[in-house]
């Protein structure tokens, strides 16, 4: 009896006998394209047609719904596909929740030949490191492009510190749609793991610990364990991270942290609004509810450019330091002085989420489940490559 976590698949091949083959053949690839077809699409070279007595239909039966079929590396778009006799094919066949299966077929005589490979199941953990690679895979490159051209920042409403009212250039910049998830801090916690601490801040503790994690009580619902991110919180914005480990992220993604001033002017626009969506705040565009939330969970709370969670959610780690006049703000240094955390939380109020508040009290190496960060980059992300 087979094993229960086996799905067995069974693929027939078999010769075709009463049918004409409307098919052609590249000698230089193997390929097999429509009768139509004259020359081979990928390197020119003249078709053959195919012959009933030197070719053999494969046939895929019994394949997990939503398989993909591959043949030497072709995505196979019909259920069947014809294989030369004494030629050999590398077939791979990729199904959700299964192992991939990789196999050779080398047709070598008349008649027909039944295989039958097994797809394993994936474990628990196999299946949700793929779910978490692919959600990773498309957050990396999800930015937004901030354009060059003078914005207002400050406020002359709000706290002291905020003051003045003053105009700031840039020649702009990408940011992260979303705050960076725990499906992408996973990937940056691997390579530490692999590659050390090559990424990290010159100023940080000699091998420090980047795993996000708290001793209290409170904490340890969002604490990750063995490399994990809590189950469920895959989309999630990573909390219980310091300064340097956002730092060190960002450099290993190839971003970087924003200034304050980065920060504010995509968060307010050219219109310089209070909140990312306009002037009057909401509980219906950000989350300041009781715990984080999945990232881009308020839609109607994105910047007009497209950005989310720039309000409420998780606070965020930005690259300058404090100072009373904000216009005295210079880059953090690791070593001295206060790093600014702008965006307010769930923990906070309307007060706390205006673009233009700043936060102070949070020492470089703060965790709390209330700050996260995001990344922003001076290139566009098609030229990003993580760990690179």
């Amino acid at each position: 009896m087979l094993n229960r976590s086996l799905l067995t698949l069974t693929l027939l091949l078999a010769f075709s006998t009463n049918t004409l083959l409307a098919e052609k053949i590249c000698p230089s690839c193997d390929k097999t394209f429509d009768d139509s077809i004259k020359f081979c699409p990928q390197d020119g070279t003249k078709l053959n047609e195919l012959s009933r007595s030197d070719v053999v239909i494969f046939e895929f039966k019994s394949l997990p719904e939503g398989a993909t079929i591959r043949l030497n590396g072709d995505r196979v778009n019909k259920n069947n596909v014809s294989l030369k006799l004494g030629r050999t094919y590398k077939l791979e066949i990729e199904a959700e929740g299964y192992k991939n299966s990789l196999f050779v077929v080398s047709p070598q005589e008349n008649g027909k030949i039944i295989v039958e490979p097994y797809m394993a199941f994936l474990s628990p953990e196999e299946n949700r490191n793929i779910k978490i690679n692919a959600i990773a895979n498309v957050q990396y490159g999800d930015m937004i492009e901030i354009k060059a051209g003078v914005y207002s920042v400050g406020s002359n409403r709000g706290n002291l510190d905020e003051r003045p009212v003053r105009r700031y250039e840039t020649k702009g910049f990408w940011m992260d749609r979303t705050e960076v998830t725990c499906a992408q801090y996973k990937k940056f916690l691997e390579d530490i793991e692999k590659h050390g601490h090559k990424w990290c801040h010159p100023n940080e503790s000699k091998n420090k610990n980047h795993t996000p994690y708290h001793t209290y009580a409170w904490a340890q619902k969002f604490s990750w364990l063995n490399g994990q991110p809590p189950y469920g919180m895959d989309d999630y914005p990573v909390v219980l991270v310091d300064w340097f480990d956002a730092y060190s992220y960002a450099n290993w993604a190839g971003k970087r942290l924003p200034t304050e001033n980065e920060w504010e002017i995509a968060a307010r626009g050219i219109t310089a609004n209070e909140y990312p969506w306009g002037n009057n705040f909401s509980l219906d565009r950000c989350n300041v509810n009781e715990a984080p939330m999945a990232v881009g969970s308020f839609p109607k709370g994105a910047t007009p450019s497209g950005i989310l969670d720039l309000a409420g959610n998780v606070c965020e780690w930005t690259a300058t330091a404090y100072d009373p006049s904000p216009t005295n703000a210079s880059i953090f240094g690791g070593k001295y002085g206060l790093p600014i955390v702008k965006g307010g939380s769930w923990d906070d109020n309307a007060k706390g989420c205006r673009s233009a508040a700043r936060d102070n009290k949070r020492s470089p190496y703060h965790r709390s489940t209330t700050v996260g960060f995001r990344c922003v980059s001076d290139n566009p992300p098609k030229m990003l490559t993580p760990g690179k």
